[in-house]
């Protein structure tokens, strides 16, 4: 799920000389197209529920997979924005999120989707959210700023990307993107509401990754300019931690079998803690670009990759990491990689500009 602060909305607008002919693209009115080429384009995240394996990618592309990601099918996605992220808390319930302030709702596994909302929803929602919320409370400080901020999202239309989303039941989960967007459903997605006054992040800045937390109903957010936030389910908190060692972004973050957490980004810096944040370690590897997927396998041992196409691996729960040598040339070094899954029977799938790969890992 990766790298997603230099996605780029997917929209194109043609605007001839004459107003009259104006013809307006929006990848919100228009379906996906379907195309046999579609596991071979741009590929921005794949995650396994269940048997099932799931790749989403630019012009609404979703699909899945049932033998291990050796044949891929189309999903129906009723969007053309970049999707982004996606989860089912069910083998049947799923949502993914994208472009456009985008979320999809599937009930059949995944083969068929819907929209349940989408940027300019955002905007409008939260500005009469945020209103109201001032009117009642006029001593509050910070109302008055979050309706300035959805005033400026209406301006800016339905371009605000979500890049992750995660349920914690089958009807209560939370979305996350660009610019501290969150939203948080408790009825399944008939209904989203806004949570930004409820999360320490004054700045707005950038949400990409959450990962569990040991501790039950809590999870971390982590984000732009060293952004990390634990988030609480109960309280329906996020709270800031500031002892990051580290001002840059974070795009990648997983759960350890001990407890940790590890998180990778900007530069390749990758960063461990054990309590939640209160402390840091720096994370021992070989220099690389910026780290923008993990992931925690069967046998507990962790996969990093980075925008430039090395793959690194962790035996000792993300202390160390030592490069892979996936192919032939520089060790650990393929392509561009986005995003990177758990395969079949010693196999990763990595996902990029260049569609889904199956990779063997050594033996």
């Amino acid at each position: 799920m990766k790298l997603r602060e230099v996605l780029l909305a997917l929209a194109f607008t043609l605007v001839p000389l004459s107003n009259a002919y104006a013809v307006k693209y929006d990848v919100l009115e228009l379906p996906s197209v379907q195309s046999d080429l579609a596991s071979k384009s741009l590929i921005f995240s794949i995650e396994k529920f269940g048997d099932r394996y799931f790749a989403t990618g630019h012009f609404g592309h979703i699909l899945y997979s049932d033998d291990g990601g050796d044949t891929w099918t189309q999903a129906e996605v009723p969007v053309r924005s970049s999707i982004t992220g996606i989860d089912f808390p069910t083998p049947e319930l799923g949502w993914a999120v994208g472009h456009e302030g985008v979320i999809l709702h599937s009930s059949d596994g995944g083969k068929t989707w819907v929209k349940q909302f989408d940027g300019n929803r955002y905007g409008t929602e939260g500005l009469a959210y945020y209103k109201k919320l001032a009117e009642d409370n006029p001593d509050n400080e910070d109302y008055p700023y979050l309706v300035e901020e959805m005033e400026f999202a209406i301006s800016q239309g339905a371009d605000k990307p979500l890049f992750g989303v995660r349920f914690h039941s089958p009807t209560y989960g939370h979305v996350m993107g660009a610019y501290g967007m969150i939203l948080r459903t408790e009825d399944g997605g008939q209904n989203w509401e806004h949570v930004l006054h409820h999360m320490e992040n004054d700045s707005y800045y950038h949400i990409f990754d959450f990962a569990p937390l040991p501790e039950e109903g809590k999870f971390f957010l982590s984000g732009e300019a060293g952004l990390f936030m634990v988030g609480d389910v109960n309280e329906q908190t996020g709270k800031k931690i500031n002892s990051i060692p580290w001002e840059g972004s974070f795009f990648a973050s997983t759960d350890t079998a001990d407890g940790a957490i590890v998180m990778g980004g900007l530069r390749g810096r990758m960063f461990r803690t054990t309590d939640a944040g209160d402390s840091w370690t720096v994370v021992e590897k070989s220099p690389t670009s910026a780290i923008v997927d993990l992931v925690r396998l069967e046998d507990d041992s962790l996969i990093a990759v980075s925008i430039g196409g090395q793959v690194l691996m962790s035996k000792d729960n993300g202390l160390t990491f030592a490069p892979l040598p996936i192919t032939g040339g520089m060790p650990g070094s393929i392509e561009r990689i986005y995003t990177v899954a758990e395969g079949p029977k010693g196999t990763i799938l990595v996902g990029g500009p260049s569609g889904i790969r199956k990779l063997a890992l050594p033996q």
